[in-house]
């Protein structure tokens, strides 16, 4: 069975949005974007823990700025071969494929239906399918102790049901040397002489209170007199070398959580019923090496389909990218990116393949995203865009280097998930075999736009006239061509060097910061290059780290306008007036 398709409409901050699904799925997005606001749409249908008073939603529960009077939630499933499910839904289920739908008219009861199509949807007189499927549900707000608290009983109860009579047998001998043991432990504790002392006088108080308490003695025992009442009431600690330990730390005590939940899903899995399983930021306070290690456990140990919501890189990195969905809001309302049903995401996401890692996984996260080719350039513009006043963590902006893996993948996944994106790339020339110049950066460009389907219409002239020329220097119809091509790719979001960033940067009004730096003449701007150029990135982080004040000098020039226009891209989808 999998649940492949969620429809919310009128739902808190969901004003009509389908949200696809796979066998394991990460669900990502800034805060308050609607990531537990979708995992309680499915609670509605799925979560038996939720009582009567919790399907009965509020006012508030309704989308505010659409005025809604009615919300419905509904869970497309498919590939439904488990004869538990065949049995509870009957006529419901055809091919494999069920509807499932909660309704909630405003100061109306809510209702469910269920239908293997839209016109053969019919009401449901009572949730009792719950018996045979379920949601699992781990809350971002658990706490182990009380999770402890109240399920340790659960967890021994269902694993005792699951012996065999011979272990039970072994069981009940091994309990009653335990008491035997427990009873020697209490009389080895009432012997010692600080015990006793501690006691004398309690006991003979007690004794003159009443007649009744004459042969009744008070004593300190080892936590209880009776071995099977012990039993039940174990605590739980973690072993090491030195023996049990407490629990420990934050870190510690989510793992042991998550590790708990899980074997108790494990061990009460029976084929009587279906249960998927959803998860809320597993990685909270853990290391990122823990987290990568926790996101591999979730998907591979569950025997069902699981749905995780993360703010982490390193749980995106272990989710096969066609997986993740990205939420995102847009004039209010929460939108979700395509999902795995979309052939271009998983295409889009297969590009990536193995290189996936927590860098790049940085795009998920991210309001938008400005493209640039190596380290020199993210050092460079992270602190050009601070010396400029313009906060990009603010604004949840990354700026993320290609290197290895290119543009186009990155460009992909931007398109697919609705992440607002630019790039920055050298306007390089090339010789080819034979011997003859082009602008290579041009080329590439164009090759972008082409591979990722950009909305975008290259000039033919332009174009045409970006042309292959013999010698050293560029023709003037040429570099006229390339100037207005450079201009017009802008309004794809490509932003081109006039040859690269040290060339760029040696030519601006930082000119005689870089002469004063490198300690060369102004007019030299050849050898000024040549040295930018040697260990760029070493360079570029040292420069920086002396003359970053200065990066104010080009507030106003070229250099700054792909910052400028990715910042107004995110505004202006976050926001409906771009402030």
């Amino acid at each position: 069975m999998l649940i492949y398709r969620v429809h919310i409409k009128g739902f808190r901050n969901y004003e009509d949005e389908d949200i696809f699904l796979n066998s394991s799925s990460l669900i990502i997005g800034s805060n308050d974007v609607g990531k537990t606001n979708f995992i309680y749409a499915l609670r509605l249908l799925f979560d038996r823990s939720l009582s009567e008073n919790d399907l009965d939603l509020l006012d508030s529960d309704f989308n505010a700025y659409s005025y809604s009077n009615k919300i419905e939630i509904t869970a497309y499933l498919k590939e439904i071969e488990e004869d538990c499910l065949l049995s509870e839904f009957k006529d419901h289920i055809k091919n494999g494929k069920l509807i499932l739908r909660y309704i909630k008219e405003k100061n109306e009861d809510y209702i469910l239906q269920a239908g293997f199509s839209e016109e053969t949807m019919q009401e449901l007189q009572s949730r009792s399918y719950l018996r045979r499927l379920n949601m699992q549900y781990v809350d971002t707000n658990r706490n182990l102790y009380a999770y402890l608290r109240k399920e340790r009983q659960n967890l021994l109860l269902i694993s005792q049901e699951l012996l065999s009579d011979e272990e039970k047998n072994d069981d009940r001998t091994k309990t009653a040397e335990i008491q035997k043991n427990l009873d020697s432990i209490n009389q080895q504790i009432s012997s010692l002489n600080y015990i006793k002392g501690a006691l004398k006088n309690v006991n003979e108080q007690l004794s003159s209170l009443s007649v009744e308490n004459k042969d009744q003695n008070v004593q300190f025992v080892a936590g209880h007199n009776d071995a099977k009442k012990m039993l039940s009431d174990v605590a739980l600690s973690y072993s090491s070398e030195e023996g049990p330990l407490t629990l420990g730390g934050d870190g510690r005590n989510n793992q042991i959580y998550l590790a708990t939940w899980i074997a108790k899903q494990q061990i009460k899995n029976t084929p009587d019923h279906v249960t998927f399983y959803a998860i809320e930021e597993p990685e909270a306070h853990l290391h990122p090496h823990q987290q990568r290690k926790l996101a591999q456990y979730l998907t591979n140990s569950l025997n069902g389909q699981v749905i995780v919501t993360s703010h982490s890189p390193q749980i995106a990195q272990e989710f096969k990218a066609k997986n993740i969905i990205r939420l995102y809001s847009k004039n209010k309302y929460t939108h979700a990116a395509s999902g795995p049903e979309d052939e271009q995401i998983k295409n889009s996401f297969d590009d990536f393949g193995y290189r996936l890692n927590a860098m790049s996984a940085e795009i998920f996260f991210s309001y938008g995203v400005f493209l640039v080719e190596g380290t020199s350039e993210v050092i460079f513009y992270k602190a050009l865009a601070k010396e400029n006043k313009i906060d990009l963590d603010r604004l949840n902006i990354s700026i993320l280097s290609v290197e290895g893996i290119g543009f186009k993948p990155y460009i992909k996944v931007c398109k697919a998930l609705n992440i607002p994106w630019v790039l920055r790339t050298d306007n390089d020339v090339f010789k080819n075999t034979q011997n003859e110049s082009y602008y290579a950066g041009i080329n590439r460009a164009i090759g972008i736009i082409k591979d990722c389907n950009l909305s975008y219409d290259v000039p033919s002239v332009y174009q045409n006239e970006c042309k292959k020329w013999s010698g050293d220097s560029v023709p003037s119809d040429i570099k006229d061509s390339n100037d207005k091509m450079r201009e017009s790719l802008k309004n794809a979001g490509i932003y081109m060097s006039k040859m690269d960033l040290e060339n760029d940067l040696a030519k601006s009004n930082l000119n005689d910061t870089l002469n004063d730096y490198y300690d060369i003449q102004e007019s030299d701007v050849a050898k000024l290059v040549s040295e930018m150029q040697k260990r760029k990135a070493e360079n570029m982080f040292k420069f920086i780290q002396k003359e970053h004040s200065n990066l104010v000098k080009l507030q106003n020039d070229e250099l700054i306008e792909p910052i400028f226009d990715i910042v107004n891209k995110v505004k202006n989808q976050v926001q409906p007036n771009g402030k």
